[in-house]
């Protein structure tokens, strides 16, 4: 039997959004304080998250999660993501849905969540619908597994050079 969590709050968005992309990079968040602070994805991070801040968005923490934004009206509640791609990616979609998953847990009612992709004008509403759920809960089954397994093997991919903080640590000086 595959390893579950009990605890999906104690499973950072991040981890889940690796999960989809890069095993090495999971495996790596999970287990290690590997610095990413001099890279061109991190400053491009920091400017982004500044440039939502003025137009009126705030941090949410829930559990070891932090989320760009929520709203919560009479009846329903929005997360908010922003993401600098011009496409919706698999990995945003999952990590939105497991934050979708947090706040219901929490006991919010009629969640959905909001991907605002930044490189362009378009949104995408996400839920968590039945095949994303059994998505998320393959997500969190790998993360359980990759606490327990030895670093993987580098894989290149098609984040390791247009996304991945970590590039320098894996591939070297380039």
């Amino acid at each position: 039997m595959k390893p579950n969590p009990a605890y999906p709050e104690e499973i950072r968005g991040t981890d889940v959004s690796y999960a989809r992309i890069c095993q090495r990079r999971l495996w790596i968040s999970l287990h290690s304080d590997v610095i990413t602070d001099g890279t061109e994805h991190v400053y491009e991070g920091k400017f982004l998250s500044e440039r939502k801040r003025k137009a009126g968005f705030s941090e949410v923490t829930l559990g070891r999660n932090r989320l760009d934004s929520v709203s919560i009206s009479e009846n329903e509640t929005c997360v908010h993501e922003f993401k600098k791609g011009r496409h919706l990616l698999e990995c945003d979609r999952i990590q939105v849905a497991h934050y979708i998953n947090l706040l219901q847990r929490a006991g919010f009612h009629n969640v959905y969540g909001i991907v605002h992709l930044l490189g362009s004008r378009d949104v995408a509403k996400i839920f968590l619908d039945p095949e994303t759920w059994v998505t998320l809960q393959e997500t969190y089954r790998l993360i359980e597994e990759m606490k327990l397994k030895k670093i993987p093997a580098l894989v290149r991919n098609k984040f390791c050079f247009s996304g991945c903080s970590l590039v320098e640590f894996c591939w070297g000086d380039i």
